[in-house]
């Protein structure tokens, strides 16, 4: 066996063994067991991590099967390790490693009094779910896994028993999850069905055989099984309940890494089982990606609550990260496979940047909850007095989230920008007039989450202190900052040396694209591909030096010119909290602007969901006299459903 198969194997039983253990302990230690999940998540990370990187270094794909005796379908998990997995592998691992040390002293410290052996063995099994996800080979052991990662989230997000808004987040994350669940079903058994069989090996090529609208009906199934998942809109609502209702190290790894096995699904289903397939399905999905990404920000710009702030934001960048792979389709169907890996790497490295970004930023704001229990940032104020050190670390992840250089989210977005500009390349009118809109779009959803993480960052940090908790707060726990200044340090080093990991994923769309060795030539030949990046190393630097030159003229100006101190003109009467802009009314003209949106619930509930609900009750008390609690009727039921399977089957 290879070593990256040998490395990753050795990463799934450390997982299993740590989940073993830390339940045994944790009726000795519950300190005890916190530590030890943490270090078996870290050690089982750091070895899935590096099998990941040495797969897509090395091009290595890879199969294998974990043979237990315990009869079909576990019995032999196939896993199937490419190019796009071990990608996924790679985020993954990537961000476990510094939530596991932030749940150190974040569990001590919020959690200490509950059941943590439970939560740290649910933790590790919850990690080899998702890594479980990315890399199986089978349809049917996919779904199996698919719902051990959403079971065992769920009871995340439903750990506090006593909430009753946690509670009505688990049913609703539950219900939306199983519906996406059903339609992959229905997209599993369609497949086997022309297969015989339900290796991922035997899907490759197969909708060749089939009709077109088969192969659309698949598209909208994937779609709507995997966007469920990934928090597209319609399908979001789910997202900004579950997320804030988890513990904040969880809710850092369900939005910086469990939606993005949405985007694997899609990817891999649309490029390697559905292919080929027209342009407008490009076009479709960028019009989805695009509407996704504009609602996502205008929701979250009037929240308060600062974890929903932080979902609502996940979904607007599911829908950047979704926007390239639209273009990357639409050059697909075209034919141009060398544009439509280029435009496939900004999906890539934004999904990489935003599982750092969304990390920094959920385990920031799970360090101001645990010292102010205060969720509402327009109770705090002020906070950058007593808890610098995660003030400062929020706001760079405030920055690499709103795209200022020379931090990784303004990679990522720059690239973005070129993907669509390089459909100018092609012939179609339509293409042409819709690439600018929406470049224009994607700069206007950039300003607006500028504007939101302005104000989420001022009326947390900035101001005076609205409430005595805020006055009485305390620095975070040393293992909770070490971990965001990794997660800080990593958003920085990839914004000013991005080649390293843009050289990684170009050949991951190698890989998806499905390029030879003569198309990858005229890939890294393309014209205008060198001038994809401007130099962030060069920003960096010019960026230091202006600062440096600011400080020295205003220190050596300032000094010369007198300066008059006194109070704050406030009527007489000394400065309080209430005289100041809080965050809502920081917000207000982006509510105003938008204010027949900024009401998500009500919308979604009255113009979507409910006609949905009515049309299902009207449709049940319809067919209720078929229900008449007779035995024989029951049965006669059963068979006519047998009789109309075997006909179906037999055609």
């Amino acid at each position: 066996m290879i070593l990256e198969a040998l490395l990753l194997k050795y990463s799934f039983l450390i997982f299993v063994l740590g989940a073993i253990f830390v339940f045994l302990i944790c009726l000795k230690s519950k300190v005890l067991s916190i530590i030890a999940s943490s270090i078996f998540a870290i050690i089982a990370s750091s070895l899935s991590l590096i099998s990941s990187i040495f797969s897509i270094i090395y091009q290595h794909p890879f199969a294998f099967a974990l043979t237990y005796n315990l009869g079909f379908p576990l019995g032999k998990i196939e896993l199937v390790i490419d190019p796009l997995s071990a990608f996924f592998i790679m985020i993954i691992s990537i961000l476990v490693i510094p939530v596991s040390i932030y749940s150190i002293g974040y569990l001590k410290k919020e959690y200490i009094e509950k059941n943590v052996g439970i939560l740290g063995f649910l933790y590790q099994l919850f990690i080899l779910s998702m890594l479980l996800v990315v890399c199986s080979g089978n349809g049917f052991q996919f779904l199996i896994f698919w719902e051990l990662m959403t079971l065992i989230s769920f009871a995340f997000v439903i750990s506090d028993i006593t909430n009753s808004d946690s509670q009505k987040a688990g049913f609703i994350y539950l219900l939306m999850t199983h519906i996406g669940s059903a339609f992959l079903l229905f997209t599993f058994l369609i497949f086997a069905k022309y297969t015989g069989s339900f290796s991922f090996t035997s899907f490759h090529g197969i909708s060749n055989a089939m009709p077109d609208w088969l192969k659309l009906t698949l598209f909208l199934f994937i779609l709507i099984g995997f966007g469920t998942k990934a928090g597209i809109i319609p399908l979001h609502i789910w997202l900004p309940e579950a997320h804030p209702a988890a513990p904040s190290h969880i809710s850092a790894l369900m939005s910086g890494v469990m939606i993005k096995t949405g985007i694997y699904g899609i990817l891999r289903f649309v490029f390697d089982f559905l292919s080929p397939f027209p342009y407008w399905w490009g076009i479709l999905l960028g019009m989805i990606a695009i509407i996704t990404a504009i609602l996502g920000i205008i929701f979250a710009s009037s929240e308060s609550n600062i974890k929903r702030i932080l979902a609502y934001s996940s979904i607007e960048n599911i829908g950047i990260i979704l926007l390239p792979i639209g273009a990357s389709m639409i050059f697909f169907g075209f034919g141009q496979k060398e544009l439509a890996a280029l435009t496939l790497i900004p999906a890539l490295f934004h999904s990489l940047n935003h599982s750092l970004f969304k990390g920094l930023l959920f385990t920031s704001v799970g360090a101001v909850i645990s010292v102010t229990h205060i969720k509402n940032i327009e109770k705090l104020g002020g906070l950058i007095k007593v808890i610098p050190k995660t003030a400062f670390l929020f706001l760079i992840g405030a920055l690499s989230i709103s795209a200022f250089p020379p931090f990784n989210g303004f990679i990522s977005k720059w690239l973005t920008f070129q993907s669509l500009l390089l459909l100018f390349q092609l012939k179609s009118e339509t293409i042409k007039l819709l690439a600018p809109i929406a470049a224009s779009l994607l700069g206007f959803v950039s300003a607006i989450s500028a504007a939101t993480f302005v104000k989420t960052f001022s009326g947390i940090f900035l101001g005076m202190p609205r409430t005595h908790k805020s006055i009485n707060a305390q620095e975070a726990t040393p293992s909770m900052i070490l971990s965001m200044s990794i997660l800080a340090l990593l958003c920085l080093l990839i914004g000013i040396f991005p080649n390293i990991p843009f050289s990684l994923i170009k050949t991951i769309t190698y890989s998806i694209i499905g390029l030879d060795s003569a198309s990858i030539t005229a890939f890294n030949n393309l014209p205008g591909f060198n001038n994809l990046f401007i130099s962030p190393a060069l920003v960096f630097i010019l960026l230091i030096a202006t600062l440096c030159l600011t400080y020295i003229v205003v220190n050596n100006l300032g000094s010369k010119i007198p300066i008059r101190k006194d109070e704050t003109w406030s009527c007489g009467v000394k400065p309080k909290s209430e005289f100041g802009h809080t965050p809502k009314g920081f917000s207000q003209p982006l509510n105003v602007i938008f204010s027949e949106l900024h009401t998500p619930e009500s919308f979604y509930h009255d113009y979507i969901y409910l006609p949905i609900t009515n049309g299902l009750m009207s449709l049940s008390h319809k067919i209720k006299p078929l229900q008449s609690g007779i035995l024989q009727i029951d049965l006669f039921y059963i068979f006519l459903t047998l009789i109309v399977c075997l006909v179906w089957l037999r055609l």
